[in-house]
């Protein structure tokens, strides 16, 4: 085994370990990885994912491509935390092999590859999303960039092939692979403008990627377009909690979340080559920070995912900086000086990015739901009839669903659901308000017997207690009692007039 090859294993396997000490700090994973995790155990079960579902909403149907959970089933039904905790861990860390072979391509520099390697590994926003997240983000962002290094090597034809098969499985595993078919066209448009030469076979599968993804796109939305019409761009998802998805995203955010050095030295290169120099392959990366910019603007894309991304592109771009910099830095006086800014490098990206990695590692694991958390909701599914439903805070939904096996009101899903907004406002009411006959009304209206009163809850409503609710009261039983999480039943009916 060569040098480079075994120090990028050893980043692999570092990385690795460090993402693994932290995910087994909690048996819990973070409450959207519920959905996934249902998904995967019915799969293991039964052979077929749910897709219509008598639980969620009361009744509703899932729009999703399930390769995702057939490609972890068989491991989980044979060791569950090997699938969801370790396997999921080596795909997300696995992103390091293909950052070097990119960054290779881009700089002609093994150790310039293995540091850009080293440093995707800490891309904070990353860390946060796919340690402990049953994410399909651990999966679909190593295979994005795979695609990118295929494009950059379309001259082999083996490679022509392998981004074909990826054109084929890529958008079938998730729907942000729209964000290639913009990229690709942003790099077409870059071709054209400088008057770059472009071989046939490239301009060839790039066409088909964008027809085939925008094809089959059409074909699985076309009914929720029916359904919804143009909210469906923006899934549906109520206004009032839009601004909770499709927030604004500053600098100071976008700098803690991807890193202060391939954030700022990305920024430099998607510059410099704009106004001043010509690179296929840097124009390539430059689309897809383009494509982003643009969905992330248009609300297309929620945050957290756009600047994933954007992180991993930006640190590539990082590699092409780290070669000009120095090759700059070898023609003046202070080439003498070239081991000490190298030292200040990896000095500064240790605090703006391993730091923060670290840090949001562990408050990634703290933002599981607690031992009390999940012990509740198993209470609910061992002393409940399997006809009630489970008032939870939409956070918590794919708890009710997941662990509680019981209907929920609602969860973050909102695809081919008619009265999202409406849902949105009722558990608003069921939690804030001060009257018992109105809760109770809504409680009937959606079948709810228990009420599920978290510290998830008490922050999202700005609550300390449910106020409708007295001590002795004859219509609520406080039935499990845990410090950071209590749930009551409901006994009374209200008479509709």
């Amino acid at each position: 085994m060569k040098r480079e090859q075994k120090i990028l294993l050893a980043i692999f396997l570092g990385i690795l370990a460090f993402r693994l000490a932290f995910v087994f700090l909690t048996p819990s994973y973070d409450y959207d990885a519920y959905f996934n995790i249902r998904q995967i155990d019915s799969i293991a079960k039964r052979g077929v994912p749910v897709f219509h579902d008598e639980l969620s909403y009361g009744g509703r149907t899932f729009l999703f491509s399930p390769i995702f959970h057939y490609i972890l089933a068989p491991f989980y039904l044979a060791i569950p935390s090997f699938a969801l905790k370790i396997l999921l861990n080596v795909f997300a860390s696995s992103l390091v092999f293909v950052i070097y072979f990119i960054a290779k391509k881009l700089t002609n520099n093994t150790n310039i590859s293995l540091f850009t390697a080293f440093i995707s590994a800490f891309i904070p926003i990353y860390v946060i999303n796919t340690m402990n997240a049953v994410s399909i983000y651990s999966v679909m962002i190593p295979l994005f960039f795979l695609m990118v290094y295929l494009l950059m090597n379309l001259t082999y034809k083996k490679y022509v092939n392998y981004f074909i098969i990826l054109v084929l499985i890529l958008p079938l595993i998730h729907f942000s692979a729209i964000l290639l078919v913009i990229s690709l066209i942003f790099y077409l448009i870059f071709i054209r403008i400088e008057h770059l030469k472009q071989k046939r076979i490239e301009l060839e599968v790039i066409l088909f990627g964008i027809f085939f993804v925008a094809w089959l796109y059409f074909l699985i939305f076309k009914n929720a377009f029916l359904f919804h019409g143009p909210a469906v761009v923006w899934r549906n998802v109520p206004l009032q909690i839009m601004s909770q998805y499709f927030g604004e995203v500053g600098l100071l955010e976008s700098l803690l979340t991807i890193g202060l050095v391939p954030f700022i030295s990305g920024i430099y290169i998607v510059y410099r080559y704009v106004f001043r120099e010509k690179d296929k392959n840097i124009y390539l990366l430059i689309g897809i920070v383009l494509a982003i910019v643009l969905l992330i603007w248009g609300r297309l894309i929620q945050p957290p995912i756009g600047l994933m991304f954007l992180g991993v592109t930006l640190t590539l771009l990082f590699a092409r900086f780290f070669k000009l910099f120095f090759l700059k830095l070898s023609k003046t006086k202070l080439a003498y000086y070239k081991t000490y800014f190298f030292v200040f490098f990896i000095a500064l990206f240790v605090v703006s990015s391993v730091v923060p990695s670290f840090y949001y590692a562990k408050e990634q694991i703290y933002a599981a739901p607690s031992k009390n958390v999940i012990e509740a909701f198993e209470w609910i599914n061992q002393n409940s009839d399997e006809d009630d439903a489970v008032l939870a805070t939409i956070t918590e939904g794919y708890l009710v669903t997941a662990v509680a096996k019981r209907k929920n009101v609602a969860d973050n899903q909102f695809l081919l659901i008619k009265d999202a907004e409406q849902r949105i406002d009722d558990i608003k009411t069921m939690y804030k308000t001060l009257y018992k006959i109105d809760a109770t009304r809504l409680f009937n209206k959606y079948g709810v017997r228990y009420i599920v009163f978290s510290d998830i809850a008490k922050k999202e409503f700005d609550i300390n207690e449910l106020r409708y609710i007295e001590e002795g009261d004859e219509c609520f039983g406080l039935v499990y009692d845990k410090e950071d999480i209590k749930v009551y039943e409901s006994y009374c009916q209200v008479e509709e007039e």
